[in-house]
């Protein structure tokens, strides 16, 4: 198949991206984005770099056209060979030019090995990628998307423009037990569900448990990375990050903005307030307060500072 050719010109992207300030030579056409060390003259690219390294790195790149801060010193003293566009967050607008023009088209369709149990009512817009497991009584929003080989629960729910990555599981029954007098394990009946809310994203082979009497709750715009594992009861606030590896165990309650940092664990039944940022590979075993940061073994409070 041939490749498509995009080609957007500068005009395009100084009205869209609002630059603080530009230097350097207007680039005619960018078809394509690329990284600081390997644009060409075709690409546009960012920088993050402060200072000297950001003046070396704007100074020795091929790209057509960069985003780099506007509190570089030295700037106007420069004569670049390339276009720069300084603006607020180069990141933040380097990811806002990829969504606009570069962003991949959503494949939509159902794939003839998927399974999908008698009742469900898919929406047109879906994509339902190979081997997929729909269960009875499961709802699936309009403009999700998931790939191959998911298993989505009895009675879940998934909102609209969810992202799904392969081999999850979403909605299986949990690891709720109580001895006996003489010792075994009796089981709990899980009888809950699974409510996934618009916009979230799951990385792949992550596995969120479903409810034992409630629902296991995921809010709106949240983040899950690769690996994780979420328990049952779970409920985690809107435009949350988990990132990869992290245990979140059953009954936690995780406030809106949350950040976790990839190999945390969460204790059950623990509760993370709101903006709380939880460090690489802490270990969590006692409420966070709103805002704070912690990290360790177990998890302790830092200022910013430390």
């Amino acid at each position: 198949m041939k490749k498509t050719i995009i080609s957007i010109s500068f005009a395009d992207l100084k009205n869209y991206l609002k630059p603080v300030r530009i230097f350097g030579q207007a680039v005619g056409q960018i078809e394509a984005p690329a990284s600081l060390d390997n644009a060409q003259r075709q690409h546009i690219t960012f920088c993050m770099h402060k200072n000297e390294k950001a003046i070396t790195s704007l100074s020795t790149t091929g790209a057509g056209l960069v985003l780099c801060r506007d509190d570089i010193p030295g700037l106007e003293t420069m004569t670049f060979k390339t276009c720069v566009f300084t603006v607020s967050n180069p990141r933040l607008s380097f990811i806002q030019c990829l969504q606009k023009y570069f962003k991949p088209q959503k494949q939509v369709g159902v794939h003839q090995t998927a399974i999908i149990d008698e009742g469900i009512i898919l929406p047109q817009n879906v994509y339902i990628g190979p081997l997929v497991h729909i269960c009875s009584g499961a709802k699936i929003g309009e403009e999700t998307v998931i790939e191959d080989r998911v298993y989505i629960g009895p009675d879940t729910v998934i909102g609209r423009n969810v992202y799904i990555q392969a081999g999850v599981v979403i909605g299986c029954a949990g690891q709720g037990f109580e001895r006996t007098e003489t010792g075994e394990f009796e089981k709990f009946p899980q009888l809950g569900n699974v409510i996934i809310e618009d916009d979230v994203e799951i990385g792949a082979n992550t596995t969120i448990v479903r409810g034992s009497l409630a629902s296991t709750r995921i809010g709106k715009g949240s983040k899950i990375g690769h690996q994780v594992n979420i328990g049952h009861n779970t409920n985690i606030g809107s435009h949350v990050f988990i990132s990869a590896g992290a245990v979140v165990c059953g009954s936690t309650r995780i406030g809106d903005f949350a950040w976790l940092a990839p190999t945390s664990c969460i204790r059950n039944k623990v509760t993370i307030g709101n903006n709380v940022t939880v460090g690489l590979g802490a270990v969590v075993v006692k409420d966070v307060g709103e805002g704070l940061t912690v990290i360790g073994m177990p998890a302790k409070e830092i200022s910013i500072e430390d």
